[in-house]
């Protein structure tokens, strides 16, 4: 419709204007999307609002719980209002199975949080939100994240920490500790999985930026990086790594740092591969849904809920 070129991902040029520049509805809108996704699948789209996604699911029944990753602070308080008086089909406020997944440079203690007047409007409503705090290390020297992890950690609203730490003993390892000490409030902490999302397909032309026949180089990985061209994990992670490593493309060393979720890209496809590797392992966490397998979980927020899902 503009005549220019489509964004290529592999070169980052093209025509890729940000989604905040156009209206959602109408002509020119972006309700109506036709998108390529990461896989290389070519598909109509259509972009559901929030309470719109909430609405189906109340319409269909489901018992789930809903991550809301806000990239955008000032998106946070319209999602609260815009959630407020819907519910799934048993009832429960939305945003009480909304999870409220925020950065913690914005909200650096529980006072400055709780302070907001969304905050204040759920704790006069009796809405029991669901919080997590995501501490990284690009934040170090920025603000006291330990301190600001041990302060939430005493509230009844923060039900886990996302944590993500590059390198073992690297920036914020100690938030991550904390969390397995016996005495800590908190006794889950999830990390992204940096996984394998770029496939090298036919539809782009790469001629002006070539690929590894294996996008795994030095145990490091090609990814998609906004308004530029795909660069290895390790090339962008500067000093939030001690060793100039991001170890977050191995799905083992996850596991092995005592992780209890992970969240994902195309999480459909790693769904199957993991359950495929036998790495899926919903039954630990859910068991029949309504049973606590691993006490470290059994949190107010858990027992309160119907069911729980886990989120990647």
């Amino acid at each position: 419709m503009t005549g220019q070129a489509a964004y290529n991902p592999y070169t980052a040029e093209g025509f890729n204007p940000k989604a905040g520049s156009y209206n959602f509805t109408g002509l020119g809108g972006i309700e109506q999307l036709r998108l390529r996704d990461e896989q290389g699948r070519v598909r109509d789209e259509y972009v559901p609002t929030l309470p719109q996604m909430i609405e189906s699911i109340f319409d269909s029944g489901m018992n789930v719980v809903l991550q809301l990753d806000f990239k955008d602070e000032t998106a946070i308080e319209p999602a609260y209002w815009a959630l407020k008086h819907l519910t799934n089909r048993a009832g429960v406020p939305a945003n009480e199975w909304c999870i409220y997944k925020l950065q913690s440079v914005w909200y650096q203690t529980p006072e400055v949080f709780e302070a907001l007047p969304w905050v204040q409007d759920a704790f006069r409503s009796g809405i029991k939100l669901a919080f997590i705090p995501v501490y990284d290390p690009e934040y170090v020297g920025v603000f006291d994240q330990m301190a600001s992890a041990k302060l939430f950690s005493q509230t009844n609203y923060t039900i886990s920490l996302e944590v993500e730490l590059r390198n073992v003993g690297g920036p914020i390892q100690d938030i991550l500790d904390y969390t397995r000490d016996e005495s800590s409030p908190i006794r889950t902490a999830g990390t992204l999985y940096a996984s394998l999302t770029m496939l090298v397909c036919e539809v782009f032309d790469t001629a002006k930026y070539s690929l590894p026949a294996d996008l795994h180089v030095n145990n490091s990985l090609y990814t998609y990086v906004e308004n530029e061209a795909p660069m290895l994990l390790d090339a962008q992670v500067g000093n939030s790594s001690s060793d100039g490593h991001d170890y977050r493309s191995d799905f083992n060393w996850i596991i092995e740092q005592g992780y209890q979720w992970i969240i994902t890209d195309t999480a459909d496809e790693w769904h199957s591969r993991l359950e495929r590797q036998g790495l899926r392992n919903v039954s630990r966490l859910i068991a029949d849904g309504r049973t606590v397998v691993d006490g470290r979980l059994a949190k107010t927020w858990y027992k309160r809920s119907v069911w729980w899902s886990p989120f990647a």
